[in-house]
């Protein structure tokens, strides 16, 4: 069993954040006593305090994984180890500190500037930890309601001794302490998500009705408690094949509101994407990388080749998209976010080049083949449930070799 460091306190982050604060702005003065002196960190200097914010961040992003590897354990059947190697880790990649400079004893004022440009990196870097610890840790508040699911249970297991047991294997736990099964309704929505050349329209609607309040309305909408009806766009799928006819109305964007411009498809014109991620001999083809189980558009991961990637935006006026830094034999992820003025259930067309997995508000929506395939607009439709306010689209998009891209069309007509 590794040694892990001690679980980090609130209060040494609210510190460090709070320590940082104040020294950005002093040019020469002595160290800030920290707030609330109550804290057995006084005697920690900056560079400490930024060593055990990264030790804490790596137990946390190592327990993130072993946690999303139970969880996949279950869900898909499969031994603790060949789950935790489909799930590469999330420990972002940290720009490089200069901690002799930090140390150093300003003596000269002309050093003032060099020194408060590597305590701002730090301050940088520690609020970007701070963030994906967050994200991490709600994130596994979910994970843990369904481990600790379980009928009569002796006692009460921590999620810290389910992630700290030396060796775990889930075929060895009780089977009252195991998660439960993935809900009924997400396992149907995933078969029908996948792709079925006999069948290219499917209407996924009713699944998601009940994974989700389609009524619900978020308070960055609107400051009144207003509900409105559902939009629902035609079963008709005689319709979709206008996606082809170039003089069919289109517009590229990502807000879809009654007062906007009357036309039949829509383009999403605006991603972060980041790639490329190794899949040598298109090994990896369902391996989950990072963006899969977090976003955060401020990391940098290892990727390809060993080269450090990150997040890049991207816009274009074409259907279909072209990730930043194309590459072949690789896996890119892009997220972008779309906004309604009311739950809608509408069509959507997707299409990659080469094999490609598409999620709406985390739920599979597009699943393709994996076999290698050129870009088509209309391969795929689907009519899915876009809840009112923000929704969050995450594509996943394979390239062989040669070409790589991706599209993802709404049709905001009724």
């Amino acid at each position: 069993m590794t040694n892990r460091p001690a679980p980090i306190p609130a209060l040494l982050i609210a510190w460090l954040a709070a320590w940082l604060s104040l020294v950005v702005p002093v040019a020469v003065a002595q160290l800030p006593p920290p707030p609330d002196e109550e804290t057995s960190h006084t005697g920690a200097d900056i560079v400490d305090l930024y060593d055990q914010a990264v030790a804490h961040l790596e137990t946390v992003c190592d327990d993130y994984r072993r946690i999303k590897a139970i969880q996949l354990s279950r869900q898909r059947d499969l031994a603790f180890g060949e789950a935790y190697e489909n799930i590469s880790s999330v420990m972002p990649i940290l720009q490089s500190v200069d901690k002799e400079l930090l140390r150093k004893a300003i003596r000269n004022p002309r050093d003032i500037k060099e020194h408060k440009h590597e305590v701002e990196l730090v301050k940088k870097e520690v609020e970007m930890m701070i963030d994906l610890v967050a994200k991490l840790l709600k994130e596994i508040e979910v994970i843990q309601a369904e481990l600790m699911q379980q009928a009569h249970q002796p006692h009460d297991l921590t999620l810290e001794e389910i992630v700290q047991q030396p060796e775990f294997d889930p075929e060895a736990v009780p089977e009252q302490t195991r998660p439960r099964e993935e809900a009924p309704e997400m396992q149907t929505l995933e078969e029908a998500a996948r792709e079925d050349e006999s069948q290219p329209a499917k209407d996924l609607t009713p699944i998601m009705h009940q994974l989700i309040d389609i009524a619900d309305l978020t308070q960055e909408m609107r400051d009144e408690d207003v509900q409105f009806d559902l939009f629902k766009s035609t079963d008709n799928t005689d319709v979709l094949a206008a996606i082809l006819d170039p003089k069919t109305p289109k517009v590229f964007g990502r807000k879809i509101n009654e007062n906007g411009t009357p036309v039949e498809w829509m383009f999403v014109d605006t991603w972060y994407t980041i790639g490329p991620f190794p899949n040598p001999h298109r090994m990896n083809i369902h391996r989950k990388f990072p963006p899969e189980t977090v976003i955060d558009l401020d990391a940098t991961y290892v990727g390809k080749d060993g080269k450090e990637i990150r997040w890049t935006w991207v816009q274009t006026h074409e259907s279909e998209v072209t990730p930043a830094d194309p590459a072949e034999y690789a896996i890119y992820y892009a997220y972008t976010e779309v906004w309604c003025d009311r739950p809608m259930d509408l069509w959507v067309a997707v299409g990659s080049d080469d094999k490609a997995n598409v999620w709406l508000n985390d739920m599979p929506i597009w699943i393709s083949s994996d076999k290698l395939k050129g870009w088509r607009v209309n391969e795929g439709f689907r009519k899915v449930t876009f809840k009112a306010g923000v929704n969050r689209v995450l594509y996943r998009v394979e390239n062989g070799w040669l070409h790589v891209g991706y599209s993802f069309g709404i049709r905001t007509a009724p």
